[in-house]
């Protein structure tokens, strides 16, 4: 049975595809379903991983960023883009995209400066994820 969702933060893409002015939703529920053919148990288990491991992802992108290890930088960014990319979170996947790309060029001059955007946007979808779980019998 699918779980109801009436969550602006969890919601369909919009018809006719969004525009650079459309405000994009948090979580993209039916990119969610599709990454795990429609299985909600198995959606409810990635999530709860998400919400246990992306804290320690982000802390090993901020250090190595203070420690200027690109290579670092780089792997984590590469999995918390790969899981938010799983959940249709497409702000906070385009910050952690960013960020992979910094480390793989070993340029991390200003990757501290998109580290706040990417926190703020995983607030956000840790906040969505947590709603999903609630609305979904969790």
């Amino acid at each position: 049975m699918a779980a109801r969702n009436d969550s602006p933060s969890v919601a369909p893409p919009p018809p006719g595809g969004a525009s650079s002015a459309t405000i994009l939703p948090v979580l993209d529920r039916a990119v969610m379903l599709a990454s795990v053919e429609h299985d909600l148990i198995l959606l409810r288990e990635l999530v709860e991983i998400f919400l246990a491991e992306s804290p320690g992802l982000l802390a090993q992108i901020r250090s190595g960023v203070s420690e200027n290890r690109p290579e670092r930088v780089e792997r984590a960014a590469h999995t918390l883009k790969g899981a938010l990319s799983a959940f249709g979170a497409l702000r906070a996947c385009e910050a952690a995209r960013q960020l992979e790309q910094r480390g793989r060029d070993a340029r991390l001059a200003d990757a501290a400066q998109i580290i706040p955007a990417l926190e703020s946007d995983l607030i956000q979808v840790c906040h969505a994820l947590s709603d999903f779980l609630r609305e979904s019998g969790k």
